[in-house]
């Protein structure tokens, strides 16, 4: 199996989890986490295939649904040793979403939360997604969106802004950031965590999820909903009008 580690997955498992389950991280309590729940479809009886699932905290909410059956796979053997310890009930594995373990048709649904981004090649992912969804199988994942993460840092009146845009001048030539393109975009944390993401706006995902077959049921750009207020209200205007994540409900 093929199992690409530029990702220091590893090292940082354990912090990602205390900060998930202690609702510590506002982009997924206010923004992404909403956005998935709002368009989750009838779980009860389902087989779910959590894909790059972490440290799996996605179990909780999912076990709500009464799904017959939890099943989570990631590339990072730490992060799965802290899922087994920390989910029981469910069952995982180690490896590589472009590869994965399991026979065809197997689940009826698959939810993936800002894990695909982490692949170059999302061609290969989705048509091993089609491979393992039965007949009218479902998947719902989210990515980072652009205009969040394809941006361009500038620098104006001792602020610092993320700018898409161009250069309005007859000759003008400069463009900030890269919107239409499928963007390799290195993230750099203040623990030292690097992140290596492939950002793409919601066309290129349109086109790759149609040239796999797949019916695509709803999409959404994030939003950061209201319980912000209280606790950052800088942080929900900004994430109110600027989009941070986008999510696809798509059918086989």
């Amino acid at each position: 199996m093929s199992i690409n580690r530029s990702n220091d997955y590893d090292k940082f498992a354990s912090k990602r989890h205390y900060e998930v389950t202690n609702g510590i991280k506002k982009s997924l309590r206010f923004v992404e986490k909403p956005m998935m729940i709002s368009m989750l479809p009838d779980l009860k009886d389902k087989k779910i295939l959590m894909l790059g699932c972490g440290t799996a905290e996605e179990s909780e909410l999912l076990s709500k649904y009464e799904p017959k059956k939890l099943t989570g796979i990631d590339i990072s053997e730490k992060s799965i040793a802290i899922a087994r310890k920390s989910y029981p009930n469910c069952n995982f594995y180690v490896g590589d979403m472009i590869k994965l373990p399991f026979k065809d048709n197997e689940f009826d649904f698959i939810f993936s939360s800002l894990a695909i981004s982490h692949v170059e090649d999302k061609d290969r992912v989705f048509k091993e997604l089609y491979r393992v969804l039965n007949n009218e199988g479902e998947l719902l994942f989210s990515v980072g969106h652009p205009m969040r993460f394809a941006t361009e840092k500038i620098n104006y009146n001792d602020s610092t802004y993320h700018v898409i845009g161009f250069e309005t001048s007859d000759n003008g030539k400069q463009i900030l950031g890269k919107y239409m393109s499928h963007t390799k975009q290195i993230n750099y944390f203040k623990d030292g965590e690097i992140l290596k993401e492939y950002i793409a706006p919601p066309s290129f995902f349109f086109e790759v999820l149609i040239n796999n077959h797949f019916k695509i049921e709803n999409f959404k750009e994030s939003r950061c909903i209201e319980d912000c207020k209280k606790i950052d209200i800088n942080y929900y205007n900004r994430f109110h009008e600027i989009p941070q994540f986008m999510a696809f409900l798509v059918k086989k």
